[in-house]
Order: structure tokens, then sequence, then C-alpha cells
């Protein structure tokens, strides 16, 4: 069925941004017009009850109303921003992901301010390299409203196909005999025991970034991809002041990064590994 969605002029922000992204997601389709209007005309509309039928008010309106297709937020300081208010009413089967938690940074940010960031007052170059292509995303939406959507239903289709992607390898980690936390001279390492499906190899390095930051794991120890009997020693984060991959020497070496976070091998045994890793510690 065929509709519009009404956003505020003026500056634009990326909770209408990704709003009317996500009411298009749901909807399944694009809307006919996305309608840059005046907020205070925006709010009389609303309240004389004169707009048309189709039309969905998104961060303009002054009322929170999903059954009368009316999400604001500045009617009251306690409500989530609007892209997270079209989140949890239409996508609950998303929540805990990835795609959610930005969401939730998104009505922080714009409920609360940019100080509200725990690093707003770190001098960090990835705020300033990711704020560039952010800020060329709104000051496009204020002019192409169409084109900027377009552009956000993309990605929003390709994140959650990847989302649920990631569902199936974490089922798939979970199964006994495929994956293990072993503890090595003090370090945790992730063991692949058996090779993960093609399909699976993407979702599933997502799924395993988080299980490290949760676990504080060091080094994984994997299939390599493309060689067929190879095995692969990799240094993750927490293991960066701690492993040295260049101090040890394994009996059919393949590959070794001069930085020494990752090694290439053919294993003599199953537990060369281990040995390989024991020697890589930093003394």
């Amino acid at each position: 069925m065929a509709y519009k969605i009404v956003v505020h002029d003026g500056k634009a922000h990326m909770d209408e941004v990704l709003g009317a992204a996500l009411l298009a997601l749901y909807k399944g389709e694009e809307p006919e017009e996305i309608i840059r209007m005046n907020a205070l005309d925006a709010e009389k509309k609303v309240a004389d009850g004169s707009m048309d039928r189709e039309m969905w008010f998104i961060d303009c309106g002054m009322v929170f109303d999903p059954e009368n297709r009316l999400f604001d937020h500045h009617q009251d300081r306690d409500l989530d921003c609007s892209a997270l208010l079209i989140f949890n009413r239409y996508f609950k089967h998303l929540q805990g992901t990835e795609l959610h938690q930005y969401v939730e940074l998104v009505s922080k940010v714009d409920t609360k301010g940019a100080m509200s960031l725990d690093d707003f007052h770190l001098v960090s170059e990835s705020r300033d390299y990711f704020s560039f292509s952010h800020n060329i995303l709104i000051r496009t939406f204020e002019e192409n409203p169409m084109l900027v959507l377009k552009l956000m239903l993309a990605g929003l289709e390709d994140k959650i196909a990847f989302e649920q992607a990631k569902q199936v390898a974490a089922l798939w980690r979970k199964e006994p005999g495929n994956m293990e936390i072993i503890t090595v001279s003090g370090i945790k390492v992730l063991v692949y025991l058996e090779q993960p499906p093609s399909e699976l190899r993407s979702p599933l390095r997502s799924e395993i970034s988080r299980l490290v930051d949760e676990k504080e794991i060091g080094a994984t120890y994997s299939f390599d991809e493309k060689i067929p009997g190879a095995r692969t020693l990799y240094r993750t984060d927490f293991g960066h002041n701690l492993l040295d991959f260049t101090r040890s020497s394994p009996t059919q070496p393949l590959f070794c990064h001069n930085g020494g976070f990752l090694m290439k091998f053919k294993p003599e045994d199953d537990v060369e590994w281990m040995r390989l890793l024991s020697e890589s510690i930093v003394n």
C-alpha cells in the first residue's frame, strides 16, 4: 500500500534517517515520498487530525502513537528516539543483535547528546574517520532523502541477513565437537576442532570476535581456508603483549607475519600448536 513519510526540516539527524529506513524495511517497500516539513506545521497537522491516512510521522509531530503512524519522542524526555521506537515496535526478533545495539547508540546520542558517550573527551582518529562519512550521509538526506533511504535500506537488509547468519554460526559454534577453549601456559586459546562450512566463515568470525572479548581469549587455533591440511595460529588483541609467533619454529612452516600475530603451518601432530604457542610467549 502506498505511503509517505514525514520528517522535520532543517538539520537532519541519524534518528529520522535510520527511522525512515527501518519503517521502509518493515513495510517491505519504499515510500512514495519523504516530506521534510516544518516541525511546527507537523505538530499542527497531528493535533488537528488533518494528516492523510497514508502518512507516517517520524521524529516530528509531538506524539508517540504507533497505531496512528506517529513516532515522535520530543514531547517526553523519557522516550527513546524515533528510530528505536520503530525498532522496538517492529523488530523485536532482532533484539540483542549488533543492529539493535547501534539503534540504541543512536537513541543515546539523540536523546542525551554526544556528551553522554563514554569516549567523548578522547582524541579518536576512528571517530573522526567515521564521522566524515556520517556527515555526508546526513547532509545528503537534507537535499535528497529518497537517495539516502535507498542506501540505508539496502544496508539494513544486508545487515539483517548477516545477523541471521550469525545466529546460525553461533549454533554451530556451540555444537559439541566443533570448538573449545583451552588454556595453554596461562593463555586462553579458542580451538577449531572442525572446519566450519564455507557459508558460515564470515558470520562466524564476527561471532568469534564477540566471544574473544567476552572470554578474554589470547589466541585462536584454526584451519586455513585456502591450504588443505594447514592450520593457523592467530594472536587476538588480548594476546598482543603476550605472544609473538616469530619466536617459535614449526616443523613445516608456511608463513609467519613479521608482526608476529599470524602463523601458518602444517602440523606434525595434534599437539604441535601447543608447543609453538608456548615458545611464542613474550617473557
